[in-house]
């Protein structure tokens, strides 16, 4: 080390301690190295300080220390410019007379380095597979995280998830939001929608006839093709207790009854509160399946031979794309089947984000994940 020598023939010389490469504590020493062969020293990581030892040796020479990166452009100019400092301040007792020594500096305190960040890693996420994964189709055949189970007639269940219905048919979505609103407190529906304050939104009135529905056919319902939720007449409403269950047959056609039961989940075969509706004899197993599909995918299957029959339960439950759908290939016209399913996807986005945008189906999270 020079410092002896340099105290000892030059006393009055102003010293400056100065790291240098600052930026090798922060490299790949690998492949600085690969870099620096097979001409230099490979450089190994007792060979960097840390800027405590830098300091340490500063402080036991009573000189100032800085460290330097040309790599990363810092504190090439503080080195500089304290140099100076040092340099003016020594001469003062020289050139004592000159006043502008007299507000010279002594050398400042460096500013921290700062590291370079870290670059952001790379995350590759591979492709959904097309067939066999977890889409809507393959959600639809293996119920997972089912949440509402629909009885129908001879003893047939089919489970499918809240959400998935919510967002593909405002049926469904006045339904479950029906719920929710009529079991707080025991209040009647027709004082539970009043309370909403929501302009009613009445465009279309279902009309049915009886030779198709048979004698069960009930008051008749006012629907709505907009997004706001189905709102009954005043004076049409009535009690739905909370606990017993909702009566819906005055509700709307194919409905009998809502209510929550502890069924068993046919995936984990575990017992857990689901929704369970209560379809009427006139909701066929085939059929009402094909519309289900239909909710989740947005798909038809033109082959199939009970087509009418699908016509009629959407009819019921107010899908009018899917019986537009099985109109135009009946009239031998499936391709116009292609916009109403772009229409379809779209429409069912837009109820998605208004769905997380008002907290709808909120508890429903893993429901949410299957999206």
């Amino acid at each position: 080390m020079w410092y002896s020598e340099i105290k000892h023939f030059c006393p009055r010389t102003p010293i400056v301690l100065v790291g240098c490469q600052l930026d090798l504590r922060y490299a790949d020493l690998e492949a600085v190295n690969r870099a620096r062969r097979p001409l230099a020293k490979p450089i190994r990581p007792t060979d960097i300080l840390p800027p405590e030892r830098g300091h340490e040796v500063a402080k036991e020479l009573g000189v100032p220390y800085y460290e330097t990166s040309v790599v990363a452009q810092f504190g090439v100019k503080d080195v500089f410019d304290n140099a100076i400092r040092a340099a003016l301040i020594s001469r003062r007792h020289l050139q004592f007379w000159k006043s502008h020594l007299k507000k010279m500096q002594r050398p400042l305190l460096q500013a921290p380095f700062l590291p370079p960040k870290p670059p952001p890693p790379v995350i590759h996420i591979p492709e959904p597979s097309t067939s066999g994964g977890q889409g809507p189709a393959a959600l639809f055949c293996t119920p997972l995280c089912a949440d509402v189970v629909f009885q129908l007639q001879g003893g047939h269940s089919v489970f499918a998830h809240r959400v998935y219905l919510a967002t593909s048919c405002s049926k469904f979505y006045d339904l479950f939001t029906l719920a929710g609103s009529a079991s707080q407190a025991g209040e009647p529906c027709g004082v539970a929608r009043r309370a909403a304050k929501e302009p009613a939104a009445r465009t279309k009135s279902l009309e049915m006839e009886k030779g198709l529905l048979g004698e069960g056919a009930q008051a008749p319902l006012r629907t709505s093709q907009s997004d706001d939720p189905l709102r009954l007449v005043q004076g049409e409403g009535q009690q739905f207790p909370g606990a017993g269950g909702q009566e819906l047959s005055g509700w709307g056609r194919g409905f009998v009854s809502m209510q929550l039961e502890l069924v068993q989940d046919p995936v984990t075969q575990r017992e857990k509160q689901m929704t369970v509706v209560s379809m009427d004899c006139l909701v066929q197993p085939g059929p009402f399946q094909a519309v289900l599909e239909y909710l989740y995918t947005g798909h038809l299957d033109q082959g199939r031979a009970d087509l009418m029959q699908v016509a009629i339960i959407a009819e019921l439950l107010e899908v009018f794309d899917l019986r537009m759908m099985v109109a135009n290939v009946l009239n031998k016209e499936s391709f116009m089947n292609q916009e109403i399913t772009k229409a379809f996807h779209v429409r069912r986005a837009n109820r998605i984000k208004e769905c997380l945008g008002k907290g709808v189906f909120a508890g429903m999270g893993g429901a949410w994940g299957l999206f």
